[in-house]
Parts: structure tokens; sequence; C-alpha cells
């Protein structure tokens, strides 16, 4: 219980200026926030290279028609049924286009799958090692 208080709070953390996020379950970046269109993103860059970059903007959609806060009813069953685990960071599918959908459920963002209630809370894109 206490692991898990401690891993929301470092999700998105501001300390001196610097902001940093997880970025997946084990890796905790330094990121900036970009407007682009004048949506903010959260935007990780490593060596000028953008490794991750994210929104909770519902007014971003994607090329499938998708945004935050869209209910997992709304979304095909082939999604539904084969989001990604990622232990400690949430729920999340890749899509066609580059964007994934993410979704964070209970303390841990992994508490339990998700319902046909939940909502995609994040998109994001990111660099795979």
């Amino acid at each position: 219980m206490k692991a898990n208080l401690i891993l929301l709070i470092f999700l998105s953390i501001n300390i001196f200026g610097q902001k940093s996020i997880l970025i997946s379950s084990g890796q905790m970046s330094k990121s900036k926030i970009v407007k682009i269109n004048s949506i903010d993103f959260d935007l990780v860059l490593k060596n000028r290279d953008t490794i991750y970059l994210a929104t909770t903007d519902s007014r971003f959609i994607i090329k499938e028609g998708l945004n935050v806060g869209k209910k997992i009813s709304e979304l095909p069953s082939e999604i539904k049924q084969n989001l990604t685990k990622e232990i400690g960071w949430g729920y999340f599918y890749n899509l066609p286009s580059g964007w994934s959908i993410a979704f964070c459920e209970g303390k841990s963002c992994t508490e339990n799958y998700p319902t046909e209630n939940s909502k995609i809370k994040w998109i994001f894109k990111r660099k795979s090692n």
C-alpha cells in the first residue's frame, strides 16, 4: 500500500522547476511541457531525440478518432481484449497511427483490468530502447 502511494506521488513531480514523469514502469525522466496546436504535451528528449510524448487533453484526437475521456465500452473489442499491462504504470494499447492509449486503474494504475466504464487517461508515443 505504501509503495503504491509513493509510486503515485512520483508519476509526475516538479522539483525546482524540473518536471519528472514516469514514462514506463521503471523509468522516471525529466520532461518539459510543449504546446502543439494549443494542446499541452509532456515531452521527454534523449540526445535531442523524442523518446516520449504524451497528453491528457481531451481536445487531442488521434487518427483513429480516439481521445482522452472516451470510455472503453466505445472501443472495438480488439482493443478492449488486448490491452498490455505494465505493472505500476498502466494498461495500454498500441494503435496503427503510432499513438497508444492508456488506462490507469486503482492506486497502482494496474490494480485491476479496465472495466466498461474505464476511460482513456492519456495518449502517448514512446520510443522503445
